[in-house]
């Protein structure tokens, strides 16, 4: 069991920031990656628009799903692990704020040892 460990404030960010040009694909942050003018695609200067999954709402409800269906399992998979139980899963947590090439060296770092 890995647990990727990130803030929700942070999963809120990253989440509500995101902007896409719908026709083409390409994706923005307003933050981490903002277009060039505020709003436009770069390439063809059409309106960024937000996915209704994106808008901070949204998040947050889903993050109470996370909280109430998911985290009780994640909490009983690392109590379960460090029972001392012998059939019992390998638990590990990794931090999963910075670069991409930071966190999967991580996970990569946990899952070997």
């Amino acid at each position: 069991v890995l647990e990727i460990d990130v803030p929700f404030d942070a999963i809120i960010e990253r989440m509500s920031g995101r902007r896409s040009h719908p026709a083409s694909g390409r994706t923005y942050h307003v933050k981490f990656n903002p277009p060039k003018v505020e709003g436009k695609d770069d390439e063809t200067g059409e309106d960024l628009v937000q996915r209704p999954d994106d808008e901070e709402a949204t998040v947050r409800k889903r993050l109470d799903v996370y909280s109430a269906q998911t985290r009780p399992l994640v909490d009983y998979y690392s109590q379960w692990a460090a029972s001392g139980d012998a059939n019992a899963p390998k638990y590990r947590r990794i931090e999963g704020l910075g670069s991409v090439d930071d966190i999967t060296q991580r996970a990569l770092a946990a899952l070997t040892s």
